[in-house]
């Protein structure tokens, strides 16, 4: 029985890459001298790993792909002999030959091994990564990395994350003609249901269109009805009398407006009071999102206009009618009190709205105004405080700002839960030092 080859086909790839191998006297299976003038380019995408390489195969030199594999055999499981993408590969680079391999058109593949080539230390050290167990890999190691590249990588991780969101924005943008203010109403409402209620505040902003609210704008109370009716919250208690006479003309006024616009409500147990402050109450951030459609007329134009991050805030400065000073659900009498967004909400806001909308504004548009004030604004912005940021703290990551955290969560939930070590410069760079 052969022994399991202990690490994955990406950290071939590494290797290849960046020549952490031994790479003097290289010769194929057959015998003929192999020499490097390029390794080429890696590939993401479909077809052999590595295209644009230059190679010297017994003393004629080629030009073309690289394919790299944990065992010669794998060519065949892949079904490459089949595939004419394959046909200009010049070289198959393999830990272990097992089995000689030949392109679509029957002519011989020249064949690389790489085992015995590769230090021990780069194994050993890659292994100590993957087979680690803490939820960030290279814990142990995390103080060897100096700080300056640290934070050279976690810049462009804030980059990164940020390109993630665009890429759904750009989605819904797609299937909207490209209707800014829509899709940001869409957003802007998932980010009000918080955790929690993201996927409830989502399935409103998607049946409840944008243009039915901004027709009625300037009354307050027709926006609640229309917000709450189509939440669900308006039939609940199945039809039973009750004394409240607000919730009574809520329930009566959306009765109207469903008729007239067609709307069909969404079931109230979609959105979840469980284990949250009542001032984070679905109910309570709805009311608010009333007040802000209230309020603002073309917000995401506003928002495009306004230079200040102090000037973005205010725009989430709402102020609830009498109703909510002494209620946090619909027809639960309760002490009074004002309900306002905490800052941390309006920061979250910023952070995962705002932010996005003006970077992936600035990339369709071709501005990088845009983009800058994105990574600007989250400078402006306290640090989030969460498990993911506690870990980076007690590793000696201290954030200043939601850039520095946003980069960090970036870390942590794309690369570390994946253990994409190879991808990440800390990773790289833990490897590399492993030969010192």
């Amino acid at each position: 029985m052969t022994t399991p080859i202990p690490f994955s086909e990406a950290f071939l790839h590494y290797i290849w890459q960046f020549k952490l191998f031994d790479f003097k006297d290289l010769k194929t299976v057959d015998g003929e001298s192999i020499e490097l003038i390029r390794v080429g380019r890696q590939n993401d995408h479909a077809g052999p790993d590595f295209s644009d390489a230059r190679i010297r195969i017994g003393g004629t030199l080629w030009a073309g792909s690289v394919e790299i594999h944990k065992k010669s055999s794998d060519w065949l499981v892949h079904q490459h002999q089949k595939d004419k993408a394959y046909k200009n590969t010049i070289l198959h680079v393999v830990y272990e030959h097992d089995q000689s391999i030949y392109r679509a058109d029957g002519t011989t593949v020249p064949t690389l091994i790489l085992k015995n080539k590769i230090p021990n230390q780069y194994i050993e050290r890659y292994w100590a990564l993957e087979t680690n167990q803490q939820s960030i890999p290279c814990e142990q190691q995390f103080f060897e990395v100096s700080i300056h590249l640290k934070k050279m990588w976690l810049d462009r991780l804030v980059v990164e994350r940020l390109e993630d969101k665009t890429a759904e924005i750009i989605t819904c943008l797609e299937q909207t003609q490209y209707n800014w203010e829509v899709v940001f109403y869409q957003f802007l409402a998932r980010n009000f249901g918080m955790k929690q209620n993201t996927s409830a505040f989502e399935a409103l902003a998607q049946s409840l269109p944008l243009m039915v609210l901004a027709k009625h704008k300037q009354d307050l109370f027709q926006l609640e009805a229309l917000l709450f009716g189509q939440a669900g919250f308006l039939f609940e208690l199945n039809g039973e009398e009750v004394e409240d006479k607000y919730l009574q003309k809520l329930e009566k006024e959306y009765q109207y407006l469903a008729h007239k616009y067609e709307l069909i409500a969404l079931n109230a147990s979609s959105w979840k009071f469980g284990r949250m402050r009542p001032a984070n109450f679905p109910t309570i951030r709805l009311a608010q999102f009333a007040v802000l459609i209230h309020q603002s007329s073309h917000l995401f134009s506003k928002i495009l206009a306004t230079q200040h991050v102090v000037d973005c805030k205010k725009m989430f400065h709402l102020e609830l009618n009498g109703y909510w000073d002494t209620h946090y659900r619909l027809g639960e009498s309760s002490s009074h009190r004002k309900k306002r967004l905490g800052s941390k909400t309006i920061d979250l806001i910023l952070i995962n709205t705002i932010a996005p909308f003006l970077f992936v504004y600035g990339v369709y548009k071709g501005e990088d105004r845009y983009k800058k004030r994105a990574l600007e604004l989250l400078q402006l912005v306290k640090p989030e405080v969460n498990m993911v940021v506690a870990q980076w703290q007690n590793l000696g990551m201290k954030p200043h700002s939601a850039y520095d955290t946003q980069g960090l969560i970036q870390l942590k939930n794309k690369y570390c839960r994946a253990k994409r070590c190879l991808s990440c410069a800390i990773g790289h760079k833990i490897l590399q030092r492993s030969s010192s």
